[in-house]
C-alpha cells in the first residue's frame, strides 16, 4: 500500500527478500557456471586450467541447486505467483513482444514509442522466466546426472543428454546477457532487485501500470498487501 500524502516520494516493495537472495544466487551460481561451461567446451588453456574450471562449474551449479531449493522453502508464495503471471497471457503480450517493448526505438533511435501497459512483468520477462524455468530445471538435472550417474546409463542416452546440457546452456547463456543488459538499463528495476527490493513509485506506475492500478491502494493506516511504502 502506499501513503496518499506521500506518494510523491513513496516507494514501492516490489521484490521481497526470497526473490532477491534468489536472484544474487544466481548470480554467483549462474554465471560461473556459464563461463566454465564454455571453457570446458572448447578447451583453451593447459589440462589444468581446464580442470580448475571444471572444479568452478560444479561449485557454482551447486550454489545455483542450493539457491534454487531455498527459494522454493522461503518463497513458496513468490513461486506460486510468478507461476501465475507467467502463463498468463495474451493479445497484449504478443503487442508488446512485437516491438520489444519499446526498447529498440529507445535504445537504438533514442525515442518513445506507445507500448500496451503491464502488470508486475512484463511480456519479455515472463518469456524469459519460462525459459529460465524449463531450461534452468533441465540444466540442473542434467548436469547433476553427468557428475553423477553416467555409469547407470546407456552411452546413447548419455550422449543426448550432454548435447542437449551443451546447447540449452549457450541459449540460456545468451538469454541471461541480454536479460542482464535490459535489467542494467532499467537501473530502477535492477537496483530494487539487488538492493532492498523498493522502487520508487513513479517508476512503478510508468513500467508496470496495470499492477499499480490493481495491487496497490492510497491509504493512511496499516495494510496487508503486498506493495508497501518503505518503512511502512
Amino acid at each position: 500500500m502506499v501513503n496518499h500524502h506521500k506518494e510523491e516520494h513513496a516507494r514501492v516493495l516490489k521484490h521481497r527478500w526470497p526473490s532477491r537472495l534468489f536472484h544474487w544466487g544466481l548470480v554467483i551460481g549462474f554465471l560461473p557456471a556459464a563461463i566454465t561451461g564454455l571453457i570446458i567446451w572448447q578447451k583453451p588453456g593447459s589440462e589444468e586450467f581446464v580442470n580448475l574450471a571444471m572444479r568452478i562449474h560444479i561449485v557454482s551449479a551447486a550454489i545455483l541447486t542450493i539457491s534454487a531449493f531455498t527459494f522454493m522453502f522461503t518463497g513458496f508464495d513468490r513461486i506460486v505467483a510468478f507461476f501465475r503471471l507467467v502463463l498468463s497471457w495474451s493479445r497484449h503480450d504478443l503487442e508488446w513482444l512485437k516491438i520489444g517493448g519499446g526498447y529498440p526505438h529507445k535504445i537504438l533511435l533514442g525515442r518513445e514509442v506507445p507500448v500496451m501497459p503491464m502488470d508486475k512483468l512484463n511480456s519479455g520477462q515472463k518469456l524469459m522466466g519460462v525459459i529460465m524455468l524449463v531450461g534452468g530445471a533441465f540444466l540442473t538435472a542434467s548436469g547433476w546426472l553427468l557428475y553423477s550417474f553416467i555409469p547407470f546409463f546407456p552411452k546413447l542416452f548419455v550422449y543426448w543428454v550432454e548435447f542437449g546440457h551443451l546447447w540449452i546452456g549457450l541459449a540460456m547463456t545468451a538469454c541471461l546477457v541480454g536479460h542482464m543488459f535490459l535489467g542494467i538499463y532499467n537501473q530502477g528495476e535492477f537496483k530494487s532487485m539487488f538492493g532492498d527490493g523498493t522502487q520508487p513509485l513513479s517508476e512503478v506506475k510508468h513500467h508496470n501500470p496495470l499492477w499499480v492500478a490493481h495491487k496497490i491502494e492510497r491509504v493512511t493506516g496499516k495494510t496487508t498487501e503486498e506493495p508497501i511504502e518503505k518503512g511502512a
